[in-house]
């Protein structure tokens, strides 16, 4: 079965104080994120109805509604008159609640295969999206209005809905501090992501769970391009001093070797050939490196990097991360290249 999603992100943003749909989490819009999950769990194609002023993210099916006053009901509408007739059924999501789970569109996708025309998340008993319409269905959508969305009309008939279980409704962000109550920041690098909770972490490396994911992400990139694999080892230099965890023997010296690396690299223009055998030699040495105090704020992230089109712009990014990181940790500048001036000898 063909379904496409319909993202309803016309929303005036009148308590947020800006475009909501726009507001950055993990280096990503809202509106991204929604898209996205929809993308990988099938979805296509993935139609996000807006306000004419919205940017849309690319590879989506942009709407205007040029009436957003009218409500989410003429959003609803527009979004579903522009499902292409070869799709059977439309997801309908909402482009302000980026924790909507890939796990529970496939589980209504899993559950459209039954013998009724509407499918719907349902939590603490209140029905609520994301919800699947078969394209039977799809009339629903013109027995509301106003800012009315399909909830009520779904109470009014049971009999065409299939209800999905969910542990909790996806959260809706009105305002800035609805935002900021579930953005999760990185404890190394300070970066604001959305929680992964059941995500991994590294033993000693000072990250998030989701900011180690996003670091995945990246490294992902360099291992499968060679176009991007170059910058590999100064890409983990970086990473890792900017995550500097606790007061532990293995971090310390892992610290310790790896801004041997970005000193080297930044002030000696030193390639990953040069740089492997001194960290090796470093690494093999019994040595008790001590704990230096971290910086506080670094003016770049990963996510910076993240963002990257190309890999020439990769390259750039990770040069100027780098250097921003090298420069946050100035107050230990004299130290470090005096272990990179042993490390030569």
């Amino acid at each position: 079965m063909q379904t496409a999603a319909v993202i309803l992100a016309a929303g005036a943003s009148s308590r947020f104080g800006s475009p909501k749909q726009l507001a950055r989490v993990g280096g990503r819009t809202m509106l991204e994120i929604v898209a996205q999950v929809a993308t990988d769990a099938g979805l296509a194609p993935v139609i996000v109805v807006v306000s004419p002023t919205l940017t849309v993210p690319a590879d989506v099916v942009p709407v205007m509604n040029d009436a957003p006053s009218e409500g989410m009901s003429k959003s609803l509408r527009l979004g579903l008159a522009a499902v292409p007739a070869e799709a059977d059924a439309a997801m309908v999501l909402l482009g302000d609640q980026p924790t909507v789970s890939r796990v529970t569109l496939t589980a209504i996708l899993y559950a459209a295969r039954g013998d009724r025309s509407v499918v719907a998340a349902m939590a603490h008993g209140r029905i609520g999206p994301p919800v699947l319409l078969l394209r039977e269905a799809f009339g629903l959508a013109t027995e509301v209005s106003g800012d009315e969305g399909l909830r009520g009309i779904l109470a009014q008939h049971p009999e065409l809905v299939t209800e999905v279980d969910v542990k909790e409704h996806a959260l809706d962000v009105d305002t800035p501090e609805d935002l900021a109550a579930f953005i999760e920041p990185c404890p190394g690098c300070g970066a604001t992501f959305l929680p992964l909770p059941n995500g991994s972490v590294h033993e000693y490396i000072g990250a998030s769970a989701a900011c180690w994911a996003a670091f995945g992400e990246l490294l992902a990139r360099e291992f499968q391009d060679p176009a991007y694999g170059w910058i590999h080892r100064h890409t983990v230099d970086v990473y890792t001093v900017q995550h500097p965890g606790t007061n532990d023997r293995r971090q310390r010296q892992s610290v310790a070797l790896h801004l041997v690396g970005l000193c080297h690299w930044l002030e000696h223009n030193m390639d990953m050939r040069q740089l492997n055998p001194i960290t090796q030699r470093l690494a093999s040495e019994n040595r008790n490196w001590p704990w230096l105090t971290p910086p506080t704020t670094y003016g770049m992230t990963v996510l910076d990097v993240l963002s990257a089109c190309d890999a020439d712009e990769h390259g750039r990014a990770v040069h100027a991360w780098a250097a921003s990181v090298w420069e946050s940790w100035s107050a230990h500048h004299e130290l470090i290249r005096r272990w990179a001036d042993e490390a030569l000898h």
